[in-house]
């Protein structure tokens, strides 16, 4: 299938960087956005400080899907928390035959579709807590996009790549079909894309380090590093990486803490850290909330985990953030 006219839903720094990407490898693009985002990219565009250079882009941007009409390939870089409002606004981009690709962060609504044994078919309250999602966005017309890009939106909106160009690919049902059509269209545009045969075990591997880092930063305000410079923090640290593994092997999925030593040295803020400072809301449900449901479900015991949860409610309790 071809693939020509490509829009991106939330151009934030995630969405905004594959803007630039493929708008600069000639594709057609689009971005579904609000209106205060939808202004900003019509003044100035994108600007994105990549390699050295800085790039920009001026997408069509437009708040009414409709407007934007049908897509080829329809790419969501939203939050978790944020995709539940949106998802209604999905089907004007949709054609028959449109891929909706999703590059997001935490355990998917659909994490327990066809998984087998006795939580097949589970609905998890924290990500899905009505059913919306799975009534919208039927599993066979998803592909799940675990990404590992690193990029920062700065002070005046510009955005900055720091690290990571890797995007993993795959289906709710391990189908592979069709999956290195969309990968071609991302290498195109600079990105490392492969395929996996197990979604569900990229997702838990990624997740490993969100749900430790991503709080525990944020509770710190500290970039990764600094994190790991803290012998007393990197030991909490470690301790909910171990109770998210222990989660991970009652449902049969491999987890390893070495994903996070490797990131030891990333002079980097976390997303959640990024939108505590911008007074966004933050990203507790399908990154944390959910992992404690899982858990719960599975009776694996996950203390520390609990401790930083109950912290980060209250941490955006005071920062008016809930």
């Amino acid at each position: 299938m071809s693939y020509r006219k490509v829009c991106i839903v939330g151009p934030g720094a995630i969405g905004g960087m594959m803007a630039v990407m493929l708008e600069r490898a000639g594709f057609e693009v689009s971005a579904l956005a609000r209106p205060k985002k939808v202004r900003a990219i019509k003044d100035r565009g994108i600007n994105l400080l990549f390699e050295g250079e800085t790039l920009t882009a001026k997408p069509k941007v437009s708040s009414d899907p409709a407007e934007l009409g049908p897509q080829d390939l329809v790419i969501v870089t939203l939050k978790s928390n944020a995709f539940p409002s949106v998802a209604p606004d999905l089907a004007p981009l949709c054609k028959a035959d449109t891929p909706l690709v999703m590059a997001m962060n935490g355990v998917p609504w659909w994490f327990f579709d066809g998984f087998g044994g006795d939580l097949s078919g589970t609905q998890l309250k924290s990500v899905d807590p009505d059913g919306t999602l799975a009534r919208l966005i039927p599993a066979e017309r998803v592909v799940w996009a675990v990404v590992n890009n690193s990029v920062s939106e700065l002070t005046d909106g510009t955005l900055e790549h720091s690290r990571g160009m890797l995007l993993t690919l795959g289906r709710p049902t391990d189908d592979s079909a069709g999956l290195e059509d969309i990968g071609d269209v991302l290498r195109s545009a600079g990105y490392k894309c492969v395929v996996s045969q197990s979604i569900r075990q990229e997702i838990w591997s990624k997740l490993l380090a969100n749900v430790t880092l991503n709080p525990i930063s944020a509770l710190a305000m500290a970039k990764i590093d600094e994190v790991f410079d803290e012998p007393l923090v990197r030991e909490c640290v470690m301790a909910v990486a171990a109770e998210a593994q222990a989660v991970a092997n009652k449902l049969g999925l491999e987890s390893s803490p070495s994903r996070i030593e490797r990131m030891k040295d990333a002079k980097v803020k976390t997303s959640m850290l990024q939108d505590l400072e911008r007074g966004r809301p933050l990203e507790l449900g399908s990154i944390v909330e959910a992992v404690l449901e899982i858990a719960e479900h599975t009776k694996v015991p996950v203390p520390q985990m609990r401790s930083i949860l109950g912290l980060m409610r209250l941490r955006a309790k005071t920062a008016g953030l809930s």
